[in-house]
């Protein structure tokens, strides 16, 4: 019996060192995966306004200096080139830092201002969390409000043409309203251009920065670090007795359905037939 018992403990400590095998590689795989951001140029998309985020995780001291020197890149290249829209840093109630820097930058150097600054994370010993690179195609619009432009500015030199044949006051007063509002619709259109071509020439970036709520002394937060262990423990147990109860529980749903039978009257009948009378078993000894 106990030779079966060692065995068994043997079964179930394989089968979870191979269940945290997937796991583990996993975790490692994605973390190679992040260690580069996408290859992307926005040159290769013209007429798309582009927008990058950068989620960065680094320990709690580190933070405030690789922020200031992402923000001393940006001032470095000129405002012409980069521009600092917003900026932010706190620490919450388990000391674990969090920041964020947004800035605007030249189209051209936006890729290569996104690897720089991920490379400035990796030699403070962060990583690199996520990236999101989304963009916003501006050609539909501009194309439709160039079109407006031209119907509009022929209707314009249609009415100027009648303004300048009548003499009319209350044809005249209608064609300048007409004016106006042909005026005031063209303005709109040329609005929708410039604002196009103004986010098309610009590229938001934002840098999300969060701390790993680190102990001094400690590289890793102990406290986190042992409540991850704790729910990966009782995750595993639950996992374990779950299937042990579903290879079992059939089993035993047939054992007691069987023992029912048996004690049911039918079953006591049907056993009549198998179990030999006193009697009879009196006289042939």
């Amino acid at each position: 019996m106990g030779k079966w018992i060692v065995a068994g403990a043997a079964l179930l400590i394989a089968g979870c060192s191979q269940g945290g095998g997937p796991q583990q590689s996993r975790e490692s795989g994605s973390s190679r995966d992040l260690a580069e951001a996408p290859d992307v140029s926005p040159t290769a998309a013209p007429g798309v306004a582009f927008r990058y985020l950068y989620t960065f995780e680094l320990s709690d001291e580190a933070i405030s200096g690789v922020q200031e020197k992402h923000a001393s890149r940006c001032e470095a290249l000129g405002v012409a080139r980069c521009r600092i829209t917003g900026l932010n840093y706190s620490v919450n109630g388990d000391n674990a830092v969090s920041a964020s820097l947004t800035v605007k930058l030249a189209p051209d150097i936006a890729r290569q201002f996104g690897k720089d600054a991920t490379g400035d994370v990796k030699d403070a010993d962060g990583r690199l969390q996520a990236t999101e690179f989304t963009g916003e195609d501006t050609e539909p619009l501009t194309t439709e409000a160039s079109r407006q432009q031209s119907d509009i500015g022929v209707r314009i030199a249609t009415i100027e043409k009648q303004l300048a044949s009548t003499s009319k006051d209350n044809e005249r007063a209608q064609l300048q309203a007409q004016l106006n509002d042909l005026r005031s619709q063209l303005s709109n259109a040329q609005a929708t251009i410039e604002g196009a071509k103004s986010q098309v020439a610009s590229t938001p970036m934002t840098f999300n920065y969060y701390g790993r709520g680190g102990i001094s002394g400690f590289r890793t937060n102990p406290v986190r670090e042992s409540g991850r262990l704790f729910v990966s423990s009782v995750v595993t147990m639950i996992d374990i007795v779950l299937r042990l109860l579903a290879a079992l529980l059939p089993w035993i749903a047939l054992i007691a359905l069987i023992v029912l039978l048996a004690r049911s009257r039918v079953g006591r009948r049907i056993g009549r037939f198998f179990i030999p009378k006193r009697g009879y078993t009196d006289e042939n000894d």
